[in-house]
This record gives structure tokens, sequence and C-alpha cells, in this order.
């Protein structure tokens, strides 16, 4: 059992030093391995050299708790990426993983919001106030970019070249993108780090925060995390009058639904939300009932 907590420690490593998978990926298959491997031990399984319908046996063992599918689809490719890496480094001859069928998600379109409930949303904040000013800016900055929470919680002020309209995102895996930024968004920006940002960062109160060069401050003077921007998000829609969830991600997927549905073509969209594959972008299609519309009466003969 040692061994496999050895290998497991050298597979985390590779996947954030070799393959540059973010940290948030690596806890995952860190809880995954923890799950898989506890499962081995009560079941007197050698966790490294467990076989075809053993594993099987765990997945339906993980259906029948009651599991989420996509929770067990990833738990799945990460028992994958683990045995290739074994097989990989020589340590076992094949991988035991490879022919299981993941189970079938079902597809769900992305949480939206109107152009409606946007507008109430950014006009929510008291800008009056030094957090107004940032809640407003970084609210803004959501939608203008498409950016996701952990892209937007790491933007740092080199990042943000405003002269030149637009924003450094450091993306998954590594992969940074330029994002063009709209006049409204430039402006609540510049608004921001001239006044408000200079306020937070006096209530600094520890060395690290008086150092911190993140665009986005807290009320004491720290870098917003991920969790603190996702809050001020839904207060931000509560306080519009808008009674249902709403997070960054609302944001990201109305940017992108917004821009297909005024014209913007598939590809432009996929450079902006930085997926790596066109089929990730493709669900807005369904979403974009309006530009369909649009062009089905434009060009069809008995319209």
């Amino acid at each position: 059992m040692s061994d496999f907590l050895t290998q497991s420690d050298h597979f985390i490593q590779s996947l954030v030093k070799v393959r540059n998978k973010s940290e948030k990926t690596a806890r995952s298959y860190r809880s995954d391995l923890d799950i898989y491997y506890e499962w081995a031990r009560r079941s007197n399984i050698d966790p490294l050299q467990v076989q075809y319908r053993q594993l099987r046996r765990f997945l339906a063992e993980q259906s029948a708790a009651q599991y989420a599918r996509s929770t067990i689809a990833r738990r799945l490719a990460c028992l994958r990426s683990f045995f290739a890496f074994l097989q990989q480094e020589g340590v076992i001859s094949s991988n035991p993983a490879l022919l299981l069928q993941a189970p079938k998600l079902e597809k769900s379109l992305p949480n939206t919001l109107n152009e409606a409930e946007i507008d109430q949303i950014l006009d929510a904040h008291d800008c009056s106030t030094a957090q107004g000013l940032r809640d407003s800016a970084l609210l803004e900055l959501l939608y203008a970019s498409g950016g996701r929470v952990s892209e937007i919680a790491g933007l740092t002020l080199p990042d943000i070249k405003l002269d030149q309209g637009i924003a450094l995102l450091r993306g998954k895996g590594g992969k940074d993108r330029y994002v063009p930024l709209h006049q409204l968004a430039i402006d609540k920006l510049r608004n921001y780090l001239a006044t408000a940002r200079p306020q937070l960062h006096i209530l600094a109160r520890s060395s690290t925060a008086a150092t911190t060069d993140a665009v986005f401050l807290s009320t004491r003077g720290n870098a917003l995390s991920d969790d603190a921007i996702r809050r001020i998000v839904s207060q931000s829609a509560l306080r519009a009058g808008i009674n249902r969830p709403v997070t960054p991600h609302s944001f990201r997927h109305s940017f992108a639904t917004d821009l297909l549905n005024n014209g913007a073509d598939l590809r432009s969209i996929q450079e902006l939300l930085g997926h790596s594959n066109l089929s990730t972008t493709q669900i807005y299609t369904h979403l974009s009932s309006k530009r369909l519309r649009a062009v089905h009466q434009q060009a069809h003969p008995r319209t």
C-alpha cells in the first residue's frame, strides 16, 4: 500500500510540473485517488495491480452510493490518467481502466442572464464607497472579458493594460490570452485603480498584503479570493432583485451567448473564452435562438 502512496505522489507532482494542470485539478485528483485507495484497502485489493473487473466494481459501488455521474466520470478520468502514468513509468504493463465506459452525462444548458438582468446587477452598487467602486469594476470586467473567476482573482496590475484596452488572463494549464475590454469597463477600472484600490491597500494588515499587486483587494487589503468574488456576485444579484443563483460563471456564459447572438463566430468566442476545443464552445449555439431566428428569416425563401 505504501508503494501506492509513493506513486500517487509522483503522479500528482507530474500533473502540475509536467502537464501544467492547475492546483485545483491536482487537489481533485488527489481526493479521487484517496477515495480509490480506501476502497482498495477495504476490499483487500492491491491498488497498483487492480484488474479491469475490480475497477468496474469500484465504479458500480460509486454509483450505488449515489455519487453524481459527473463525479464518477471525473474519478474514472483520474484513474485512467494515473494508470497511464504508471504504465509510462514501467510500474505496470497495461492500463486496467482504459476500456471502462464513463457514465453518460446529462447535458445541461448554462445558466445565463438576459441583458436587463446584467444591467440591473451592474447598476446595483454604491459607487461613493471604495467597496462599491471595486465591485462595480469587478463585475463589469467579468462581463466584458468572459473570464473565469480564477482568472479574474489572479489578475495583477501589470496584466491590465488600460491604454491598450486589453487584459491578460492566465488560463488553465498555463494557457494565457489577451482579451479586449470595452470602454465602459476601461473607465470603471481606471476609476477603481485611481481611487478605490489605494484606499483598500492602506488597510493591509500583513506584510504579504502590503506588497500584493493583485488588481482586486478585499476590505483588509488582501487579494480577493475566488470565493470572495463568488460572494460579491451573489450579493450583487440579490441586491438587484434577482432571486435565483447567479455566479461568476453566469457572467461568462452570458458574455459568450450575447456575442453569439450579436453575430460573433464560434472560433472567435472560443479564443476569447480560452477553450481548448471548439466542441466546448458549441453549447452556446443552443442558446442563440435569437440569432438563428434572424438568420432563418433573412435566408429562407418563404419568409
